[in-house]
């Protein structure tokens, strides 16, 4: 008599390569999925850096007051944005990310100066 079903064991060591195929995948799919989030917190940290550029021709200085900047408007996303620091010569601003959605933004944080080199800083 000739069985066709598959054995315990065969169940199992099906489950077992599986399992480990999950562990593989879905950290490597989550990293994917964060890197448009990252895009868009990039440009618009080059978008800040523009228009500190337009406000210190105008006024003489940088900003630290991100609302005073009159050629940028936020991105609503998972990034906060801000001004770290400012005066005539220098600034700062930073991208604060919440990307796992728990409202505290500090999984990500990318800053960018007046040179225009965006650096990660967590």
């Amino acid at each position: 008599m000739e069985n066709r079903a598959f054995t315990v064991i065969e169940l199992l060591i099906m489950v077992g390569v599986m399992s480990a195929i999950l562990l593989i995948a879905l950290p490597m799919h989550a990293m994917r999925a964060k890197r448009p989030d990252r895009a868009q917190a990039k440009a618009q940290l080059y978008a800040i850096k523009d228009a500190e550029e337009s406000h210190k021709l105008q006024y003489g200085s940088y900003t630290d007051d991100i609302k005073r900047l009159s050629n940028w408007r936020p991105v609503l996303g998972k990034y906060q944005f801000r001004i770290r620091t400012a005066d005539y010569t220098q600034f700062v601003a930073q991208a604060e990310g919440d990307l796992n959605n728990d409202k505290v933004y500090d999984d990500d944080i990318w800053a960018i100066d007046q040179t225009g080199a965006v650096k990660k800083v967590k």
